[in-house]
């Protein structure tokens, strides 16, 4: 998504608008995130949840709105709609068309689905974090945590949801929290997955964990020498 807070092409006004858009996208998505979290955690089936599927059909429309005032915004609309395909494409209430046309869906790929939207939420989480900092290792520190709270959060809330009738060790959805923290740390956890989607969370997890924590370590040094470099040439 073109990064509409950092251009200063924009008028004041303009650019308090979208910044209005992107927090109310951000307290949307935290409203879905808690009701994912709580029917979650009591067992609750999203597809017997009407109240939810409205709710998230509306905010699926705030996010197509917040992306066409983006692109009313942008100087070069093609372009946009090139690089933001991606978005556009999770913003749309894909769940609520499938419901309306009567296509079968098993459970839990509609589960899955219905996290879609939050990718969204936390790039606009990433974008704002960004637009807050002057300082570029503040600025990755920041979306890096948003990453992997993230990953660990719907990691966790995915595996209790696949492992907790069948897996002994995961009583509650602590011990899947417990459990996806330790992977994305790679330091392991005795409590082994037993469903093909579990399986497939641990490599991700673990993948994850072996990418981002040499990378950001490099990044952040690098980030803290040039600012080191610069304070002493301007000591001069």
């Amino acid at each position: 998504m073109q990064a509409t807070l950092y251009d200063h092409t924009l008028t004041p006004l303009k650019r308090g608008f979208v910044t209005a858009l992107h927090l109310m996208v951000l307290a949307a998505s935290v409203v879905m995130i808690v009701w994912i979290t709580r029917e979650t955690i009591d067992n609750v089936s999203f597809l017997s949840a009407p109240g939810y599927m409205k709710f998230q059909f509306w905010v699926c429309l705030l996010f197509l709105f917040d992306i066409a005032v983006e692109w009313l915004f942008a100087p070069r609309k093609w372009r946009y709609l090139v690089a933001n395909i991606f978005f556009i494409l999770i913003s749309i209430p894909w769940l609520n068309l499938v419901e309306a046309l009567h296509l079968h869906m098993s459970s839990p790929v509609a589960y899955l689905m219905r996290f879609v939207p939050m990718i969204r939420a936390g790039y606009v989480l990433a974008l704002i974090s960004g637009a807050l900092s002057a300082n570029k290792a503040l600025s990755m520190m920041a979306v890096y945590i948003i990453w992997v709270i993230t990953s660990v959060y719907f990691g966790s809330l995915v595996f209790f949801v696949e492992e907790h009738y069948i897996n002994p060790l995961v009583g509650s959805w602590w011990d899947a929290l417990w459990w996806a923290s330790l992977n994305i740390t790679t330091v392991g956890c005795e409590i082994s997955p037993m469903t093909a989607t579990g399986k497939v969370l641990a490599i991700i997890l673990s993948g994850e964990g072996l990418i981002l924590f040499p990378v950001f370590t490099v990044y952040v040094t690098n980030a803290v020498i040039g600012s080191q470099k610069g304070e002493a040439l301007r000591s001069f």
